[in-house]
């Protein structure tokens, strides 16, 4: 239990210290904003960048691996909105976002802290395949379910090439994408290029950490509590656990992916669940609430999940 909270305090301190930081007024709230973007912007596509260039792909791309987390997460999707739906009576875009927001794991910015510290680089190879398809395949189920449900949704082909374009213009995916082909290509980057690089992609977990502590001083527990408890349950309980399931008991996969499976889908919503119910304007106070209130719960659920694994592995 010990070495559990030693692997994960650190994580969350960094999260809390951004926090108190700001609610303190120690720094003002812009802060959040520009430490985000930094992170978002520069430092994490960099970090990506650099795994995805220095990536064992036949080893990332495990297909079983890739499976044991997909399908629960499409699974938690479509549970959330069916409980959004026949629970909170919420109309059909708005049981979207709220499934969204439960299915899309903080796998970047959280996700590779928790592994990098549990588990050691070898655990992070799998962890860099999932998240390499994380943007594209959950943002294209997503916003293609929102237009099949809203009635105000533009044509689905519209949409899918609206999707398309959104995804491949932000900068994590400009950045996987450049890894890939610089890794594919056989190009060897000079050290003296790769150093500033290097420098810059050490600084986006820490900056990502605390930026997420500091923009979580802007949301609070609305009264939606009901639905903001499922999806916090839906994300750091439901997904685990059906993930641990299809890839330990049922597809047997090596220790390496069931770890990575497993930690990867443990992780709370992040903010992509709350900037997709701001781009369709549903159920923007259950994203902002399920942000804080599953990232409060992953301190102990994750701990579990750490336990478990330790356990049966």
């Amino acid at each position: 239990m010990l070495e559990v909270f030693q692997i994960i305090f650190p994580v969350f301190l960094l999260l809390g210290l951004g926090y108190t930081i700001v609610k303190s007024g120690y720094l003002p709230i812009e802060i959040a904003g520009a430490l985000s973007t930094f992170a978002i912007k520069v430092a994490v596509p960099l970090l990506l960048f650099r795994s995805v260039y220095q990536l064992d792909f036949k080893t990332a791309f495990n297909l079983p691996m890739l499976i044991s987390f997909y399908v629960p997460a499409i699974l938690c999707f479509i549970v959330a909105i069916i409980l959004a739906r026949t629970i909170w009576k919420r109309t059909p875009g708005e049981a979207v976002a709220i499934g969204f927001t439960s299915y899309f794991s903080n796998s970047v910015l959280l996700g590779i802290a928790i592994v990098g510290r549990a588990f050691g680089d070898s655990v992070l190879i799998p962890v860099f395949g999932i998240i390499t398809l994380h943007v594209p395949i959950l943002y294209t189920v997503g916003m293609l379910t929102m237009e099949f449900s809203r009635r105000d949704g533009k044509p689905l082909i519209e949409t899918f090439f609206r999707a398309v374009k959104s995804i491949f213009s932000t900068p994590l995916t400009i950045g996987i994408l450049l890894g890939a082909l610089t890794n594919l290509s056989g190009i060897t980057i000079p050290e003296t290029l790769m150093a500033p690089v290097n420098m810059l992609a050490g600084t986006a977990i820490p900056t990502a950490i605390i930026g997420i502590g500091a923009t979580l001083t802007r949301y609070k527990l609305s009264d939606r509590i009901g639905e903001t408890i499922m999806v916090s349950m839906v994300s750091t309980i439901l997904h685990p656990a059906l993930a641990l399931i299809l890839s330990h008991y049922i597809l047997g996969l090596p220790k390496i992916y069931v770890l990575a499976v497993v930690t990867v889908s443990a992780m709370p919503p992040g903010l992509n669940g709350y900037i997709f119910a701001s781009l369709y304007n549903r159920a923007i106070s259950v994203a902002a609430s399920s942000l804080v209130m599953a990232s409060v719960m992953s301190v102990f659920t994750i701990t579990g999940w750490l336990l478990v694994l330790d356990y049966l592995l």
